[in-house]
């Protein structure tokens, strides 16, 4: 493809043609804007045959002959053409048409920036300055430095109306900015792109809700994989190590800040970084104004780790409140009648066990749990007779069940404790002294607080 004609040449004709225009009568303007009609005209209908050499011929006599009024679409039309100019220089590996291209491109973008320097409503102007930071990027790749300053700028001014692809690149240009800054600009940029992630993915989800809204599929495709894109970047510089000081001490500064905290907890949570001393009293500050099943369970969750049963106990009785008939239910019927056994509530225990069975009538995890509450309460079931054996024989009778019904390595576990129980199963001796034998049916006697009574289970010796 051959040169096209010099870019700063077109570019100074008009404002010569343009005093001349401004001294014209009113019937020279109007012959005035019919050429520059049929200029506009002609560059479009050869852009759209893609011949770009014509198209850009032709857009340089509209330079020339357009007034002020029809000035932006043709800078708009410029771009266009000598971003295909920049592409066929680039193919042609010619470095200066190449930096010519980006020169002249950028000039247009500062023109049409200037005509809207006053604007009431500045959003076109925001919006602008976006459309020259993507094409400064792409241009100018190994100065990203600059092109944030811009993308910041255009997101702070457009918000949730951002583009998505000023949000990625925005938030991308902040993490190429890392390596051209030095330390402690580079450490301020790194801690401000935590918050950065949360408003840019913040606004991206606004206009997830509003194409979902408006059935729009290829809107919705495109701003998920900008979410997409933005998580990816935050993922790859965020560390818990790093994050974890720089949040608490946002906290500590405002305490208060319930919004601060809802923030602190996302950018937690998307990092799994649970394992500090921020986690639970953010967590827990945000649940009791917020409650939702989920935090309920994490926080229940992390007070489990910590060894606090009780108070893990209490969120994840909340989790199954909030939960309902959620499709969690058995997990979290499961972990509260584990942490029932912890706190020695063996009936309790028991009690979530059956609500499991209900769910799920094969569990082998509630059957074990059911074992389990037995087991560990066998010493209320003493009346000075079988009473205690009886409920090792009843423990086993779950465990054997559990083991029946689970596979691998859970079927490894209910064995093994169907193993302990049973050597803790009654002598010969022990049921010849009550008067029984041994394959007999006996029932476990109701005492108060045996989680066995008056179960029936069959006599077996050790």
């Amino acid at each position: 493809m051959k040169r096209l004609i010099p870019f700063f040449v077109a570019f100074a004709a008009p404002f010569a043609a343009q005093a001349q225009t401004e001294a014209s009568d009113s019937l020279a303007l109007e012959e005035q804007k019919l050429l520059c009609n049929e200029a506009r005209s002609l560059y479009s209908s050869y852009e759209k045959q893609e011949d770009y050499h014509e198209a850009y011929k032709q857009w340089g006599k509209a330079c020339e002959i357009c007034p002020e009024e029809y000035i932006e679409s043709v800078y708009s039309a410029g771009i266009r053409l000598l971003e295909e100019e920049y592409d066929a220089a680039e193919t042609a590996e010619n470095e200066d048409r190449m930096t010519n291209c980006a020169d002249s491109i950028f000039m247009l973008y500062d023109r049409r920036l200037e005509l809207h320097a006053n604007d009431e409503n500045p959003e076109e102007r925001f919006e602008l300055l976006g459309r020259k930071a993507v094409s400064y990027y792409k241009l100018r790749s190994d100065d990203p430095v600059i092109a944030n300053g811009w993308f910041m700028e255009s997101i702070a001014g457009l918000k949730e109306k951002s583009s998505a692809a000023v949000l990625t690149y925005g938030y991308l240009t902040s993490f190429y900015s890392l390596k051209k800054l030095d330390d402690e600009a580079a450490k301020a940029k790194r801690q401000a792109m935590l918050t950065e992630y949360l408003v840019y993915s913040g606004y991206a989800e606004v206009q997830l809700a509003a194409a979902q809204a408006e059935e729009d599929d290829r809107s919705v495709k495109t701003i998920e994989k900008t979410l997409a894109n933005l998580e990816k970047v935050f993922v790859a510089i965020a560390k818990c190590e790093d994050m974890v000081p720089v949040l608490q001490q946002k906290v500590e500064e405002t305490p208060d800040d319930l919004e601060l905290k809802k923030d602190v907890l996302k950018l937690l949570n998307k990092k799994e970084c649970i394992d500090n001393d921020l986690f639970l009293p953010v967590a827990t500050a945000v649940h009791a104004v917020e409650p939702s099943v989920t935090s309920a369970y994490v926080i229940a969750s992390e007070f489990k780790r910590n060894d606090q049963f009780e108070e893990s106990f209490e969120y994840i009785k909340q989790a199954l409140e909030l939960c309902g008939d959620c499709a969690e239910r058995e997990q979290y019927l499961f972990d509260a009648g584990e942490a029932a056994l912890v706190l020695n509530q063996f009936n309790t225990a028991k009690s979530y066990a059956r609500d499991m069975l209900a769910i799920n009538a094969n569990s082998a995890e509630a059957y074990i749990l059911i074992g389990n509450a037995i087991m560990n309460g066998a010493t209320a079931c003493n009346d000075g007779a079988l009473g205690t054996r009886l409920a090792y024989l009843v423990a086993a009778d779950y465990y054997g069940r559990a083991k029946g019904l689970a596979e691998g390595d859970l079927a490894e576990a209910a064995g093994k404790k169907l193993t302990s129980a049973s050597k803790q199963f009654p002598t010969r001796e022990d049921v010849f002294n009550v008067g029984k034998s041994v394959g007999e049916t006996i029932q476990v006697p109701s005492i108060g607080g045996c989680p066995c009574a008056g179960e029936s289970t069959t006599i077996r010796i050790r």
